[in-house]
């Protein structure tokens, strides 16, 4: 599989995508980072967009005597793969206020990788599922070293979780909880590291689009993790029934549990075997 890199500024993204007529992800993408922007000032973007599109050679001038301008054909095909995609694997990553975003586009058996910087560099190429560990290693700064040699966990209830994660909590709410001493510890590392990390989560989700799906994708998978001082951070839901109350376990994995909860994560992703195997 043809492992190019192609790399797109924000505005020749926004360019590309509605001259191929994806004027509405076009306009969520730079409103996003812009705001509203006024006609001239997307035309001012969208023409130093296309110089630097053909100085890329992504956009060529045909000599047909028109003048007319083309996309080169690897780019529009990964291009229109992003829009009719409806399965994403995605990571979100918040580092020195910048927001790094991975996302893995399935379908029609291809899968486009797509990192974004801060929707301001995007960073496109064609993929395979044997190369997203390394992926996801690289977009949460992940590493041997990261990982504590042993493993613990602890299981909160949804109200527990709230006040967990509450800009007030203090470690005195803990007394209702009756836990442990070692659980109350291990509460004590995760709680210090989330205030490290200004009181935010990175996440790993699985996303679907449906037809009834007006407000954006369903999320039918989601680990939440953080790289703490000392500890590799997930937390997740160990109830398996959607419907029912919760169950999240917060637990510090060994580089072992993390390498079994993402082959977990790749293969709901993709179920078929032999694709899971490249």
């Amino acid at each position: 599989m043809d492992k190019q890199t192609v790399i797109l500024t924000l505005e020749e993204l926004g360019f590309a995508l509605t001259a191929l007529g994806a004027e509405d992800m076009a306009s969520g993408l730079l409103q996003s980072y812009y705001g509203e922007l006024t006609e001239d000032r997307w035309e001012l973007l969208f023409h130093a967009a296309t110089h630097s599109l053909v100085s890329k050679g992504l956009l060529e001038q045909q000599d047909d005597g028109q003048q007319q301008l083309e996309f080169d054909a690897f780019i529009v095909e990964m291009l229109a793969h992003l829009v009719q995609s409806r399965q994403m694997l995605r990571g979100y990553k918040e580092q020195q206020d910048k927001q790094n975003t991975l996302t893995i586009h399935h379908g029609n058996e291809r899968f486009l990788y797509h990192f974004s910087s801060h929707n301001e560099l995007h960073f496109f190429r064609w993929s395979s599922p044997e190369d997203w560990h390394h992926d996801i290693d690289q977009l949460f700064g992940l590493s041997a070293p990261s990982f504590n040699g042993h493993s613990r966990y602890v299981d909160l209830t949804e109200e527990q979780w709230n006040e967990l994660t509450s800009s007030n909590f203090t470690m005195q709410q803990m007394a209702t909880w009756k836990l442990q001493e070692l659980d109350q510890q291990m509460i004590q590392d995760w709680r210090e590291d989330f205030n490290r990390n200004h009181c935010s989560l990175d996440n790993l989700s699985q996303m679907v689009y449906t037809d009834t799906d007006e407000e954006g994708p369903s999320v039918t998978n989601l680990l939440f993790v953080l790289k703490g001082t000392n500890d590799v951070w997930v937390v997740r839901n160990t109830e398996l029934d959607m419907q029912a109350t919760p169950c999240l376990r917060i637990e510090s994995v060994t580089e072992s549990d993390w390498r079994e909860r993402i082959t977990h994560f790749i293969q709901a992703f993709v179920p078929d075997e032999a694709v899971f195997r490249g």
